[in-house]
């Protein structure tokens, strides 16, 4: 699923602080500037013409040097059947079917073709089967995920979902986290908050987003946003992004 994406110069205060597994992974083709990015494990400074894959189930810092810009294509992708462990660097070279791909991307972003965009993103997982860190979903985890997505504007409870597969709840708990770094409750918010930004980013009003996202009144489901975003969805709605 596409979350966020754009063209973009960020702000010299920009830096990303994740202490808790985004759900989602973060991609980003630099143009220009200086980053570091900070793990448990690992402390790595990004390179210019580089593609990177942040963590989706791991917690993770980024920040830049105020001094320089930082330019970037970007993408938030949650990829139906994978899973971001750790970082993960592509270098893009001139004349390459990667960097024909990142320039389509790039260009979609400028034209606003969001179906195709859309696709696109999806086709990244191509790029990553590689890599270590891209780690393809189990069948237990394909299947909530996916009843998840078809559910979402519906109740769900821990109690449903496990039923799913014949758990006890809390053996599906501790299963759920031990793949993911987080809880079936937490993916369902994660979900329902990346869920309500690509309605947001069609043009729906608050009232419709609120009901597709599984909320039934405007305000639990704005107090909901904004703990998960930091601003109101009418913020998010006039400009807000965070590459």
């Amino acid at each position: 699923m596409l979350i966020e994406y754009g063209n973009t110069v960020v702000k010299p205060t920009w830096e990303l602080n994740e202490e808790t597994p985004t759900g989602y992974s973060r991609i980003y083709y630099v143009l220009e500037g200086d980053l570091t990015y900070e793990a448990a494990d690992q402390r790595k400074a990004l390179k210019l013409g580089c593609l990177y894959a942040l963590p989706s189930t791991a917690p993770y810092r980024v920040w830049r040097n105020p001094e320089k810009d930082f330019a970037c294509t970007y993408l938030h992708v949650a990829f139906s059947k994978y899973r971001v462990k750790g970082l993960i660097e592509r270098p893009v070279e001139d004349g390459s079917c990667l960097g024909a791909f990142v320039a389509a991307v790039s260009r979609a972003i400028q034209e606003k073709r969001i179906e195709l965009l859309e696709q696109l993103a999806e086709g990244f997982s191509f790029f990553l089967r590689e890599d270590e860190n891209f780690v393809q979903n189990s069948q237990m985890l394909t299947l909530v995920q996916r009843h998840i997505v078809r559910h979402i504007s519906e109740e769900l409870t821990i109690e449903s979902l496990s039923q799913l597969f014949n758990y006890h709840p809390n053996y599906f708990i501790r299963l759920f986290r031990r793949e993911t770094g987080y809880t079936p409750y937490q993916y369902i918010v994660q979900q329902r908050m990346q869920y309500a930004v690509t309605q947001l980013n069609k043009g729906l009003p608050n009232e419709e987003v609120c009901l597709a996202c599984g909320y039934t009144d405007s305000s639990t489901f704005t107090r909901a946003f904004r703990k998960y975003y930091g601003v109101a969805p009418q913020k998010y709605r006039k400009g807000f992004r965070k590459p």
